[in-house]
């Protein structure tokens, strides 16, 4: 437990060391990008979103089946 320990606080230091020195800028393109995103219909506060309904209802049971034992299938 003591060496996990250690190998998370070592990767937590190289994470951080990582993002003292990371720079990011935004060109005009990548903020067109997310203005064109953020103006589809589906990204709008008043979008439907019933559809995702059925994909969660869609993932579960592919889920459910795949960790219920061979005996209750």
């Amino acid at each position: 437990m003591a060496d996990d320990l250690e190998r998370v606080s070592r990767g937590l230091e190289a994470a951080k060391e990582f993002a003292r020195t990371y720079r990011f800028e935004m060109t005009d393109d990548y903020r067109a990008l997310i203005t064109r995103v953020e103006a589809m219909p589906r990204n709008q506060s008043s979008a439907d979103e019933s559809g995702r309904w059925m994909g969660s209802y869609a993932d579960a049971k592919a889920w459910l089946a795949a960790v219920r034992p061979a005996s209750r299938k």
